[in-house]
């Protein structure tokens, strides 16, 4: 435990953090390089760039509560549907049949590792799923810097619509905060990966053994068409061979006339008058703003070399400042650039023109890591 805990507010599409500590709350958003539709495509780079993230927001280790919003699940109710009066009696739904049909809605969850939460309703059962590859991977990341992830909660559990919030504010966290240690049944930090029932396995075994039980009966009517289709095999065998080893017709061993000789046409001599690249506006433009903003380098041993050179190239843009920082566990081959809302586009072109002079797989990012306007975290 160390003495304080923080909210991270995990969508789709990014996470928002909020501690007692800072200002306000502050975001994180996903590259489709890392994260896409809940599915982690690069946990290695998604823990490099939160530890950039923790590092530039000078965010203290502290114990954790993970909520996913709405879009960060799937959920179904099942309900025992209500009985008109004056209607024929119709079979009972029953609590065995609701849970049958939310395993089933569970088994088309589509990821490797599913977990999920069933969560009771006055007639029924409401079911929330989720893959746990994704929440996993970024609370991993905080846990490696020295933080402490209490609990995973489904938003819909905390109540008063918390999870269709597109923003996490510090009431909505102080709320969370009051509540979380009324929720632990719906905790899905140490919960297990759903495993379907094997039986499509049990079916297979049934099968062989009806097998083994019936007599194996011999089919004529497959005998009299084999028998019937080995002649004509043997006929078309037969006229293939005859027809490529017939000696060629007199037309195609007659030699063809030689191609007419082909004149030589007269090359014509064009001045080209020299053209005088147009003057843009946009590098003037660029260097007007370069003095308000800052730029952080981050790089590891094997990049220091090209983030000495990129340092050195973008100095000449008289930023207000460019700093170098060196981190030892970055091991990701890609490098990624971040900008915050207030750089213009055409300092953005400026800046990555930069990069992709020294580094060919660049990822931009349109929200920055930290406090920074501009981060460029080198690869390997």
């Amino acid at each position: 435990m160390t003495g304080k805990t923080s909210v991270v507010y995990l969508q789709k599409d990014k996470f928002q953090f909020y501690s007692p500590g800072l200002a306000g709350v502050i975001e994180f958003r996903f590259v489709p390089e890392i994260i896409r539709d809940l599915d982690v495509i690069n946990s290695e780079l998604l823990e490099n760039l939160i530890k950039v993230f923790v590092t530039n927001s000078k965010i203290s280790p502290s114990d954790l509560v993970f909520v996913l919003a709405e879009n960060a699940y799937f959920t179904k109710d099942f309900i025992k549907p209500a009985q008109p009066k004056g209607t024929p009696a119709q079979p009972e739904i029953t609590t065995e049949l609701l849970q049958k049909q939310a395993e089933e809605f569970i088994e088309h969850i589509p990821f490797d590792n599913v977990v999920s939460k069933t969560i009771p309703l006055k007639d029924g059962v409401k079911v929330v799923a989720t893959n746990k590859d994704f929440y996993e991977s970024i609370a991993i990341a905080f846990e490696h810097l020295g933080f402490t992830v209490q609990s995973v909660l489904p938003g819909l559990v905390i109540g008063t619509g918390a999870s269709l919030r597109p923003v996490l504010d510090p009431p909505m966290a102080a709320l969370i905060l009051q509540k979380v240690n009324t929720l632990a049944q719906y905790n899905l930090l140490n919960q297990q990966v759903y495993q379907p029932l094997l039986k499509q396995e049990n079916e297979e075994i049934d099968d062989v053994e009806i097998e083994k039980q019936l007599p194996k009966k011999t089919n004529k009517k497959n005998i009299y068409a084999l028998a019937g289709i080995v002649p004509i095999l043997l006929g078309l065998f037969v006229a293939v061979y005859l027809q490529f080893t017939a000696p060629p017709p007199k037309w195609q061993t007659q030699a063809s006339p030689p191609p007419p000789p082909q004149v030589a046409k007269p090359v014509q001599l064009a001045t080209i008058a020299p053209t005088v690249p147009p003057v843009t506006t946009s590098s003037a433009s660029a260097n007007t703003q370069f003095g308000s903003l800052t730029v952080q380098i981050v790089s590891t041993a094997n990049s220091a070399s090209t983030a000495q050179t990129l340092l050195g190239q973008l100095d000449t843009y008289k930023f207000e400042s460019v700093s170098l920082q060196t981190q030892s566990s970055i091991s990701s081959g890609s490098t990624l650039v971040s900008f915050s809302p207030n750089v213009s586009q055409d300092v953005k072109d400026t800046v990555l023109n930069e990069v992709k002079k020294l580094e060919t797989n660049v990822i931009v990012q349109g929200k920055q890591l930290g406090t920074f306007d501009i981060t460029i975290v080198l690869g390997q």
